[in-house]
């Protein structure tokens, strides 16, 4: 049994310096009987700290309440608390906490105020009849049993910790659930940080929006509603005013109040005057659809090519019923993207947590024949069709608002005219820096415990720290397990050498080379290398900043020096190692017993030893011959009989 007493959960996303002063404020507090879990959320600059009793995990950068469903998930302590990376708390946090779970409380609530140069907050609990005015799960410390399987909303992105307090029964009015409280101080707000959810909010920058229904009466009967609500309620912050609730558990999906003046960004149910319907303050959201997305082809190019160009202007979800898994790691970096099937090595992987429920301004189908799921809902629905028809039973589907044709020709083949449609030509990237080109040919797994794989996934982590472009190719058998960013399995090639004349550089970081190919090919071919220091460097005649850059097995040097590409010449002598190879062997032609003819496949019909092949053949055995020996073993000496 666990003997750990209280659980802290640290969410942590570029929050570098304000973490490391959390984590000083914490180090002289933790026992044995404390967990503290920092969930990396895919931080420019990971996080390293030196105290022990930190347990750090990494993921993708996926937001803050991924990382802590992560956080929770790991947990063994009998009691939660979860801490923002750029807040801190009290240098009594650990103790008042300890002194407070005595009482066995469902909930500990715990007075905060903020600091910094923003707007300035005190809330101090000086009894249980007190209440605290924000639904934040910060100022809260929770039992974990209490929590039992609920998780953060990961599709909501301002509202998670109200709906992670009210899926938990927290807020639900007259509930029996035990309270205590905290009088003194324990956390604290940071309110001057660069990229706070606040400031987030107000530039627009929040997808989830405000939804108000409003009914006199909602009656035990209006099931209808119950399950419209929850479904909103997946993504949106939602609102139910009414004098009168009959419908038992709605509290868990929304708030319910008394009829009053009232604003929604989104408007539900019977007219009611105070009840108005605004503009939400938010980048224009935009979805872009298709049944099927690849990993390569002119549609992905093209969702590249318009998230270029319009990502710092809207707000951008991609959306497929299956998507190849490089295209989902790769956009998630940049946009939020929705997929029930994931395809990976031809495999297809069901995703059931991440059914589509999307509400948005802009909905683009891009393909004219998928219809539209019925988990996204639009204002305007622009439909494209990137194909000429080529099929008399191809019909665009007329459920649009705007049909945008990528050219004259695809509309005409369709026979639209302007009149009905658009003509918008694909958008393009222009001035794109250059990639280095990389290959190499190392087999997986390596014979070295780890060691090659560890280096080439370190190369490629510091390339993309440094933001510096690359195509890693790798030709060999085997494959790098869950390869990095821009890192490709090209499987085996027989004609390296021409794969390598098109590269900036050729990769070799083993422990140990005696006569590197790869090397050798890229030397001989003009392209340098970017290598360990194995010990025949010298011997092969390969020399740091002249036709390499030699770099240590620690992999610690400045990336940046490979921007520099040397340019070389290289002498192989390979008529004098040809000499040497005849000198060896001799020049004369090799005398042959026999030349085969043509090759049949033989049964062995009796047990005998084949002169020939120098081995005793065994009756039932099948194996091929030339034609005119196993016709002479068949018909004279009755040994074999032909089956092909």
């Amino acid at each position: 049994m666990s003997n750990i007493k209280l659980s802290i959960i640290i969410p942590c996303y570029n929050a570098e310096p304000y973490v490391f002063e959390l984590l000083d404020r914490l180090n002289p507090q933790i026992t044995d009987e404390v967990e503290v879990i920092l969930v990396d959320d895919g931080s420019d600059k990971p996080v390293e700290s030196n105290y022990k009793w930190l347990r750090i995990e990494r993921q993708e950068n996926k937001g803050c309440a991924t990382a802590r469903n992560k956080g929770l998930d790991l947990t063994s302590g009998e009691y939660v608390s979860f801490i923002d990376a750029d807040d801190l708390v009290s240098v009594r946090f650990v103790q008042s906490i300890f002194e407070t779970i005595k009482q066995k409380p469902d909930v500990i609530e715990l007075s905060w105020r903020s600091y910094g140069n923003g707007a300035k907050h005190d809330y101090k609990l000086n009894s249980l009849k007190d209440r605290l005015p924000n639904p934040s799960v910060c100022t809260r410390v929770f039992r974990r049993a209490f929590i039992g399987d609920v998780r953060f909303n990961v599709k909501k992105d301002s509202t998670e910790d109200e709906d992670f307090s009210r899926k938990i029964g927290y807020l639900i009015p007259d509930s029996k659930i035990k309270r205590a409280i905290i009088t003194d101080y324990m956390y604290f707000y940071r309110t001057d940080v660069v990229n706070s959810k606040i400031k987030r909010y107000a530039a627009g920058m929040m997808n989830t929006k405000r939804v108000v229904y409003y009914y006199d009466v909602v009656t035990a009967d209006m099931k209808w509603l119950f399950e419209e609500i929850r479904e909103e309620d997946e993504i949106n912050e939602v609102f139910l005013m009414t004098n009168r609730c009959d419908l038992k558990g709605i509290e868990r999906y929304c708030k319910v109040i008394k009829p009053r003046s009232f604003w929604g960004h989104i408007v539900r149910g019977q007219p009611y005057a105070p009840l108005v319907e605004k503009t939400p303050p938010y980048k224009t959201q935009i979805v872009l659809y298709r049944k099927g997305i690849t990993e390569i082809g002119g549609l992905s190019s093209f969702i590249d090519n318009f998230l270029d160009k319009f990502i710092d202007k809207h707000d951008i979800t991609i959306v497929a019923d299956t998507i190849d898994v490089k295209r989902l790691n790769q956009w998630r970096k940049k946009v939020k993207v929705i997929a029930a099937k994931v395809k990976e090595n031809g495999a297809i992987r069901n995703l059931a947590s991440e059914a589509p429920f999307v509400m948005c301004d802009n909905l683009i189908m891009l393909s004219f024949l998928d219809s539209i799921p019925n988990g996204i809902k639009a204002k305007n629905i622009i439909r494209m069709c990137h194909a000429c028809k080529t099929d008399a039973r191809w019909r665009i589907e007329h459920d649009y608002n705007d049909l945008v044709f990528v050219s004259e020709t695809a509309m005409k083949s369709h026979g639209y005219t302007k009149d009905e449609c658009k003509v918008i030509h694909n958008v393009i990237k222009k001035d794109v820096d250059k990639a280095l080109i990389l290959v190499s040919a190392t087999r997986f797994p390596a014979p070295d415990k780890g060691k090659i794989e560890f280096r080439m996934r370190k190369l490629a982590e510091m390339l993309n720290e440094k933001k510096i472009k690359f195509i890693w190719l790798n030709f060999a058998n085997g494959k790098l397990k869950e390869p990095p960013n821009n890192f490709y399995n090209m499987g085996t090639s027989s004609d390296m050498a021409s794969i390598i004349k098109a590269a900036d550089y050729v990769v070799q970081l083993s422990d140990s080379e005696c006569w590197s190919y790869s090397c050798l090919e890229s030397l001989v071919n003009k392209v340098p290398l970017i290598c360990t220091p194995f010990p025949s460097t010298v011997e092969m005649g390969i020399i740091d900043g002249v036709n390499a850059h030699i770099v240590p097995f620690d992999m610690n040097f400045d990336v940046t020096k490979l921007l520099d590409i040397p340019v070389f010449d290289y002498e192989y002598d390979n008529d004098s190692i040809m000499k040497q190879w005849v000198e060896l062997l001799g020049d004369k032609k090799p005398q042959r017993r026999y030349e085969p003819v043509e090759s049949v496949r033989v049964r062995v019909r009796r047990t005998y030893d084949d002169v020939l092949l120098g081995k005793r053949l065994y009756i039932g055995q099948k194996l091929y011959m030339d034609r005119e020996r196993a016709d002479y073993l068949q018909d004279v000496k009755k040994l074999v009989e032909i089956i092909l």
